[in-house]
């Protein structure tokens, strides 16, 4: 540590003349970004963790006594599952932060750490629940629109093996995150004191090939992927209302009256078409920060706008 210190002043003396977090092109302080982290950490999330945990254990269990061999039952309580793990493993970060609070010497250490070696299940969690919705909005606007042929082209059984598949696939797909970065402390010349910062490992700095293969990952993972899993339930979403739309108005204008298994199907498609929709809207700044960062490279972590970056990315 003393080592990393001493390294940090003389990068300091040699020209460095401040760190992301008080560069004076920010936007914001750095301690508005501290505020803004302890109230998300210490008021916000305990209050989600309280209310959303208990009633998706009860969405567990109803899904569950409706039977899981129905395929929309199936995906919907994965996302249930998913979406309650996400939280329960994200309050991990909310105690990290209250130690931090409480002893800053060692919690800004944990903290840190944490939020650099245990972020790649947040991620895999987080985009878990991405690809879930695609495949909810996606069977659904096939059930829309083929309603003859959708039993036959997505059984209960490959809906199976698709949830497996996208739960196995994106924890893999972040599996590298804690190890191609370190975190180090750093002396801030402007109080004096130490802050912990976050640099490449040095494995994958004197490697090309796994600077390479980081840039890419990171370049599919962060902006690709959720690009695209916002654009396909947004499109997926958007056909589905058009056909239920015209499908009503259809049964309206001839008078029909359906049967009460075709009417549940409406309303199932329905609050389906709702969840998408929020999706769409909880995923719209995300999409907004990442377009955003490809165009203004300061918008970053590691540029002069740091702190109005990490503000927004947490929230």
């Amino acid at each position: 540590m003393n080592q990393s210190l001493q390294g940090s002043q003389d990068n300091l003396q040699t020209g460095v003349d401040f760190l992301p977090w008080n560069s004076p092109g920010n936007l914001i302080s750095h301690e508005t970004y501290l505020t803004t982290t302890f109230y998300l950490d210490a008021v916000v999330k305990p209050i989600v963790f309280v209310i959303g945990v208990p009633t998706n254990i009860l969405n567990c269990l109803v899904f569950k006594q409706q039977g899981l061999r129905d395929r929309m039952n199936l995906c919907l309580f994965a996302l249930v599952f998913v979406d309650m793990t996400y939280l329960a493993y994200s309050m991990m970060f909310t105690t990290a932060f209250c130690i931090r609070k409480l002893e800053p010497a060692i919690g800004e250490e944990l903290y840190m750490k944490m939020q650099y070696y245990g972020i790649s299940i947040n991620y895999g969690l987080r985009e878990t629940s991405a690809g879930i919705s695609v495949l909810i909005a996606v069977e659904r606007c096939v059930c829309v629109v083929f309603p003859l042929l959708a039993n036959t082209l997505i059984s209960t059984r490959t809906m199976s093996i698709l949830l497996a598949t996208i739960v196995i696939g994106m924890q893999l797909a972040f599996v590298t995150t804690p190890v191609k970065k370190r975190v180090f402390p750093v002396y801030d010349n402007t109080t004096g004191g130490t802050r912990w910062a976050v640099a490449p490992s040095a494995a994958w700095q004197e490697n090309q090939a796994l600077m390479l293969y980081d840039k890419m990952e990171d370049t599919f993972m962060m902006i690709v992927f959720p690009l695209f899993t916002f654009i396909l339930v947004s499109g997926a979403t958007a056909i589905t209302v058009i056909k239920l739309r015209a499908a009503i108005l259809w049964r309206t204008k001839i008078r029909f009256s359906g049967s009460d298994a075709q009417d549940h199907q409406v309303a199932l498609t329905k609050m389906l078409v709702l969840v998408s929709c929020v999706f769409i809207a909880s995923k719209a700044p995300w999409v907004a920060i990442t377009v955003t960062r490809i165009f203004y490279p300061d918008f970053s972590p590691s540029g002069s706008q740091s702190n109005l970056y990490r503000v927004l990315e947490v929230v």
